[in-house]
């Protein structure tokens, strides 16, 4: 894998080419995502996916906030990224998860990069409705919805989402988010 190139290639694109995603690509893509780091190895990310055209795939994009529902609805996957909120061997609160679960998502990002397969993470979405709709246990919290596909063509946009599809982002130099000896000395 050419982890530079994802790094600096890296992107969120709202079109998505609906093309279906093979079976296999999306399990490597998701073992990926479990062999990120956690806290104690808990591992404590748990994801629902809907491919187009399924039940679970209209209940995801049911939860989507309006704005994403505009764009979201050409990705040929959606998902709901979700976090234990405690730790299996004592119960206790998983300050960690969240974090961990960004990991896992992460490593799902540059795997599906290695797909030429692209990730869109949206928080413009209903967490509640997607605990009721996905039956997520209680112990958990969805976090993040994500759109999964091959860029599309950002024409097929409606014209207000079209404008926003620019490419890679401006990047704050290091020098913005660095600090040594105390916050604010730069690195």
């Amino acid at each position: 894998m050419e982890i530079e190139k994802y790094i600096t290639e890296r992107w969120s694109p709202r079109a998505f080419d609906d093309q279906k995603i093979e079976s296999k690509i999306l399990k490597e893509v998701f073992a990926a995502a479990g062999r990120a780091p956690s806290a104690f190895n808990e591992q404590p990310w748990s994801f629902v996916i809907g491919e187009k055209n399924t039940d679970s795939y209209q209940k995801i994009f049911d939860c989507l906030g309006e704005w994403n529902q505009k764009w979201a609805i050409t990705a040929p996957v959606l998902i709901i990224a979700i976090a234990k909120k405690t730790y299996s061997k004592n119960g206790k609160d998983n300050a960690h998860a969240k974090y961990d679960l960004g990991a896992a998502v992460a490593h799902l990002s540059m795997k599906a990069f290695e797909h030429e397969l692209y990730v869109h993470q949206m928080a413009g979405f209903d967490a509640e409705k997607a605990r009721e709709v996905l039956e997520i246990p209680e112990n958990f919290e969805a976090i993040t919805a994500i759109a999964l596909g091959r860029k599309g063509d950002k024409e097929q946009l409606p014209e207000d989402i079209a404008k926003t599809e620019k490419g890679v982002s401006k990047r704050n130099d290091v020098e913005e988010y660095v600090f040594t000896n105390s916050w604010g000395n730069s690195f």
